[in-house]
């Protein structure tokens, strides 16, 4: 059969296209190895479920055709993950959260993906509790919890770390832990599946702040260029995985603050 021109362009372009993304680099997103729903949910010793997280970065790769896998990886080492375990992206992310040791690296981080609030969510039967009475705070293994540094390194507050959200919050509940500084949405879904929704509330008499989360590379600023621009094109999608997942955000700083903090 006689093949044309046309044809044999067509023809040469399509096995172009085949070798390229035979060939095409699997992009490793690092993510943090907690069931944090709804925001996240890539725990390393389950399948990972669905989350916005998971959503949304799934439906960006793949308009892209990029071909990409999630990888837990432990909270310990957070800051190490470009490091030790060579990661092409790392979510969530946030230049604050940096260590010095960390500074020299060229990160680009994206527009803020999700702003969020970090305080201390109680018992909503005990307030008020000014900040002094608090004497146990819990947080998920690995987060740092930044306004609380002070009270913790004078020893006049105990931390008690949990792989689990719902642990931390069955622990206010209860009483074992005067409070948490874990997310609100992660607090009122845990609160939710406990059939105890409004129980915990957040303490606005103690100093609370906003922060964001952020998608973040060192080898492809290119592709962040791309993310930003999709958060921007599909405002309307990223809106609805809000709703879906039924995730407040903290829109406006609080009296506290006039400027983001890191949060965890």
């Amino acid at each position: 059969m006689k093949i044309n021109r046309r044809q044999l362009v067509c023809l040469l372009a399509s096995i172009i296209i085949c070798l390229s993304r035979a060939e095409a680099k699997t992009f490793i997103i690092g993510v943090e190895d907690v069931s944090y729903y709804p925001i996240y949910d890539f725990s390393s010793t389950k399948s990972h479920g669905p989350s916005f997280t998971k959503e949304l970065l799934s439906t960006f790769f793949e308009k892209h055709q990029y071909t990409y896998r999630f990888v837990a990886l432990p909270i310990k080492r957070f800051n190490q993950w470009y490091i030790d375990e060579g990661i092409d992206f790392k979510f969530p992310d946030n230049v604050r959260w940096q260590r010095a040791a960390e500074k020299h690296l060229d990160i680009t981080f994206s527009e803020p993906v999700l702003r969020l609030m970090s305080g201390v969510y109680m018992l909503k039967s005990r307030l008020p509790v000014q900040r002094d009475e608090v004497k146990s705070l819990g947080t998920i293994l690995g987060f740092h919890p930044t306004l609380w540094l002070d009270k913790i390194k004078a020893k006049q507050v105990i931390l008690q770390e949990e792989s689990s959200p719902l642990s931390l919050v069955k622990h206010v509940l209860h009483g074992n832990l005067d409070a948490t500084n874990i997310d609100g949405n992660v607090v009122r879904y845990n609160l939710g599946s406990l059939k105890r929704s409004g129980e915990l509330v957040l303490n606005k008499s103690i100093r609370y702040e906003n922060y964001a989360y952020h998608f973040s590379t060192i080898k492809y600023p290119e592709v962040i260029a791309q993310f930003n621009a999709f958060l921007k094109s599909h405002a309307s999608l990223v809106k609805a995985l809000k709703q879906k997942y039924h995730i407040i955000e903290a829109i406006k700083l609080s009296a506290y603050s006039d400027k983001q903090t890191e949060g965890q």
